[in-house]
């Protein structure tokens, strides 16, 4: 049972939203792997290994890029779908850099585009 806000038409049709990722410039260089600490430690080897990939949430549905390995300036030039209805209920999408990590990704920023802002009134 779902209830609609005021000015949303009850029969409403099925819209898809494209959002074309393109690539990320500056990522910060980081290291969350216990195991990358354990090589510095016994090793020395040092490296602050990036595999960044672009998660995208919206009305509940998530997509995301491909993992760039160690990279600080990654290229996807990738594409995401949403099939959702028209308006959409959700006013904004979150669009997140991440770090994949075998034991638990880190999220490298977070940005939300608000729709009212980017979207015609009618």
């Amino acid at each position: 049972n779902l209830l609609l806000p005021d000015g949303v038409p009850p029969e409403r049709q099925w819209a898809r939203f494209y959002i074309k990722i393109y690539r990320a410039e500056g990522l910060p260089r980081m290291n969350t792997s216990i195991m990358a600490n354990v090589k510095k430690a016994l090793i020395g080897e040092n490296k602050d290994l990036v595999d960044p990939y672009v998660q995208v949430v919206f009305a509940g549905q998530k997509g995301k890029t491909s993992i760039q390995k160690s990279s600080y300036e990654p290229l996807w030039n990738e594409q995401i779908i949403f099939t959702e209805m028209f308006p959409p209920l959700c006013k904004r999408i979150k669009i997140q850099i991440r770090d994949s990590d075998k034991v638990n990704d880190v999220a490298i920023g977070t940005h939300f585009i608000d729709l009212r802002k980017i979207s015609n009134e009618g």
